[in-house]
C-alpha cells in the first residue's frame, strides 16, 4: 500500500463505501452503520487498516453524481488510495456502464475494489469480469421484466379483455422481487424501481408500496 511520488513514499488508503436511498434509510439491512460494520469485520479478518468510509445517504444508485462518489474518484485519481471496499456492488452502482467506468479507472489506478455480499475481488481478470457480468444480468433482468409484463398487459388490451383484479405475473418478476426482499431492500424502493423501469401493475397502473406489499404478502399466504 505504499507509493513513492518525488522520492518519498505514500501511505495509500483502504477505503469503505456506504449507500443508502432515501427509503432505505430505516432498513436495518442496508442501513449505512449495518454496512460499514461488515466492512470494518472484513478488514479485520485480512488485517487491514480501514483508512476511511465514504457515505453517500439519500442518494440512488442510478448515476454517479453523488458527493461520496465523487470524492473517493478524486482520491482514486490523485492516487490516494489502495482499496476499495463495499459490502454490496449496487451500493456503488447499478449502471453497467458507470462500473465499466469505475473498474478501468481503479484498474489504472492499481486501485483493488472489492465487494463483500458477491465475494468479489476486482484486483483479478476473473474478477473484474465476474463484476461486470454481474451488473449487466442484473440489468438484463430488470429489463427482460419490463418488456414481458408491458408486451403482457397489451396483448390483453388489445383482446379487450378486462379483469377486476391482479390474476397473472411474471414469475421472473415474482423470483425478482422476493430475491430483494431478502437482501433488505424496501417495499417502497422496489415500487419506485418498478415505475422508473415503466414495469406496470397487473391492471395497468403504476406500483405503490402497498402494492407491492399485498403482492409479496398474497404469494407468501
Amino acid at each position: 500500500n505504499r507509493d513513492t511520488t518525488k522520492g518519498r513514499p505514500t501511505v495509500k488508503k483502504t477505503i469503505g463505501y456506504t449507500r443508502v436511498s432515501t427509503s432505505e434509510q430505516a432498513i436495518d439491512g442496508v442501513s449505512l452503520d449495518m454496512q460499514a460494520r461488515k466492512i470494518a469485520s472484513y478488514c479485520d479478518v485480512k488485517d487491514w487498516t480501514l483508512d476511511e468510509v465514504i457515505r453517500d445517504e439519500g442518494e440512488s444508485a442510478k448515476s454517479l453524481n453523488r458527493p461520496g462518489v465523487a470524492r473517493l474518484v478524486e482520491m482514486v485519481e490523485t492516487g490516494q488510495v489502495a482499496t476499495v471496499i463495499v459490502y454490496k456492488l449496487d451500493r456503488l452502482t447499478s449502471s453497467v456502464s458507470d462500473l465499466d467506468r469505475l473498474v478501468k479507472l481503479f484498474d489504472k489506478k492499481g486501485v483493488a475494489l472489492v465487494s463483500l455480499q458477491e465475494s468479489l475481488d476486482a484486483t483479478t481478470a476473473t474478477g473484474r469480469l465476474m463484476m461486470n457480468l454481474l451488473a449487466s444480468v442484473s440489468q438484463w433482468e430488470r429489463e427482460v421484466i419490463a418488456e414481458r409484463t408491458k408486451d403482457a398487459m397489451q396483448e390483453l388490451k388489445a383482446e379487450g379483455k378486462v379483469y377486476s383484479r391482479p390474476r397473472i405475473f411474471d414469475p421472473a418478476l415474482i423470483n425478482w422481487l422476493i430475491a430483494e426482499r431478502q437482501i433488505g431492500r424496501s417495499y417502497g424502493v422496489l415500487a419506485r424501481e418498478l415505475n422508473d423501469r415503466q414495469v406496470p401493475t397487473v391492471r395497468g397502473g403504476t406500483w405503490g408500496e402497498s402494492t407491492v406489499r399485498q403482492l409479496l404478502n398474497r404469494l407468501a399466504a
